[in-house]
């Protein structure tokens, strides 16, 4: 093996393990699950007021809470303890469809600019175990990166109904894309859709991110990307989102 591949795999080695020792380092945990539980939901039935939740809405078991990261991303939150993507439950229709929930809130953007941001901006993403920071499931609403915007728009008429990876990485990642009828998106979990996906592959949803995004005729592209060191990848789609929503001021 050459002395200068031997490097790489070192130095590509040494960087996976600062950056799951950086995961490990993320502070605390269980802080979105103390806000709603100790918080929200709490003020919610003894002071009907879901503060500091923006929302909360027990009998569909789901609270709206404003990320304090940017000033433009929300957070669609369950009542009850799940820890995330990789919960079993998840992607069986065991529990509500988080991902639908989460899109048919996507006004809650527009109130904290207030002014109207079109539907086709707006984008719902969950990350992997290991590209998050909370150990409670969260979906983040927020705009699509501007340029993700446009790189979407142009590999539109290339996306269908099956699996496949995307023919340039984005953001320096590998994505895997495929197409979601507004019908399906309204009866079938995409969580469904990607442990179809992920199963397989043979593969654990635990690595495994998934973004949601709407196109002009009224289907979804969904994106997802997965655990992969050899690309500095923890498996955030998060990071195809803009907090300020760029997308705006671009009008």
């Amino acid at each position: 093996m050459k002395r200068g591949t031997v490097f790489k795999l070192v130095g590509g080695g040494l960087v996976g393990l600062a950056l799951l020792g950086a995961w490990q380092w993320r502070g605390n945990p269980d802080a979105l699950w103390q806000i709603v539980s100790r918080q929200c939901v709490p003020n919610l039935q003894q002071q009907h007021t879901p503060s500091p939740c923006l929302a909360v809405d027990l009998d569909r078991g789901y609270t709206l809470l404003k990320d304090r990261n940017g000033p433009l991303q929300d957070l669609l939150i369950p009542v009850d303890k799940i820890t995330g993507i990789e919960d079993a439950a998840l992607g069986r229709d065991l529990l509500p469809h988080y991902f639908t929930q989460a899109w048919r809130h996507r006004s809650v953007l527009s109130d904290g600019l207030k002014k109207p941001i079109p539907d086709a901006f707006i984008s719902v993403a969950i990350n992997s175990r290991y590209g998050r920071t909370q150990n409670q499931l969260h979906l983040h609403i927020a705009c699509l990166r501007a340029d993700i915007f446009a790189v979407l728009t142009q590999l539109s008429s290339t996306l269908n109904e099956q699996w496949r990876v995307l023919p340039a990485r984005l953001i320096g990642h590998t994505y895997s894309a495929r197409t979601l009828t507004a019908a399906d998106a309204d009866a079938l979990d995409p969580l469904v859709v990607l442990r179809a996906y992920v199963d397989a592959q043979g593969a654990s949803m635990s690595q495994y991110s998934l973004l949601m995004a709407p196109r002009a005729d009224g289907s979804f592209v969904l994106l997802t990307t997965h655990l992969a060191l050899s690309e500095l990848n923890l498996g955030s789609a998060e990071e195809l989102q803009d907090r300020h929503c760029d997308l705006m001021t671009a009008r």
